[in-house]
């Protein structure tokens, strides 16, 4: 009897850390490349789920059909992904180049609960209200286009997120806690002056070549 029951104990675990321990959330959070290598480290276990397409030797993504196209920058995995009590359902990956205004990049997961659960389950994070039940941020960073390449500074504006424009000169990096009109996103952001070089150390998925 006590064997068995072991044996179910052991079942369970086993079960429970495909899901549970496959914290994809707290990769993506810091808005850093690291989340790629992560990807690739458990593709094995997000193949279950959806696609996963490997770049770099040791770094993958989840690829979507056209991050250029709203209705094509989206993909809905074959079965949800949970993490403490939030489901995981799809993946969203957004490019758009707004001319003057700068380009943004979105990169982040779908989720099915509502956004007031999804901060109060990152409770290590130190949320900003933007807009009560509509946006949230977290680790807001700016840059100017003189720093060195690797720098970021913590971004005390009082003004910072998707709905603002960047200062001249300057990028933006930031986490999003967004209610959409379809769909609840946790996202990282980065938008203002985003160069190519720039974009190759925070977004290696983004093929340089294919931006138009």
């Amino acid at each position: 009897m006590f064997k068995n029951s072991f044996i179910l104990l052991f079942m369970f675990f086993v079960s429970t850390a495909s899901a549970d321990n496959l914290s994809l959330i707290e990769a993506l959070t810091s808005c850093n490349p690291d989340f790629f290598k992560y990807v690739y480290e458990h593709k094995n276990d997000l193949k279950s789920h959806t696609n996963v397409e490997i770049f770099n030797e040791n770094q993958a993504y989840i690829p979507v059909e056209n991050r250029s196209d709203t209705t094509k920058n989206f993909v809905y995995f074959r079965s949800p992904i949970t993490y403490k009590n939030l489901k995981i359902i799809g993946y969203y990956d957004s490019a758009m180049d707004l001319k003057k205004m700068g380009k943004y990049y979105f990169w982040g997961f779908i989720i099915e609960n509502d956004i007031n659960q999804i901060r109060d389950s990152l409770d290590f994070l130190e949320w900003k209200n933007m807009e009560d039940n509509l946006l949230y941020i977290a680790n807001p960073k700016i840059r100017s286009v003189n720093d060195d390449i690797q720098v970021w500074h913590k971004n005390t504006g009082s003004v910072v997120g998707v709905k603002t424009i960047p200062a001249p000169n300057t990028t933006e990096k930031l986490l999003l806690l967004e209610k959409g009109e379809n769909m609840h996103l946790l996202i990282c952001s980065i938008q203002g002056v985003v160069t190519n070089n720039l974009l190759r150390q925070e977004r290696p998925d983004i093929q340089i070549e294919k931006i138009k």
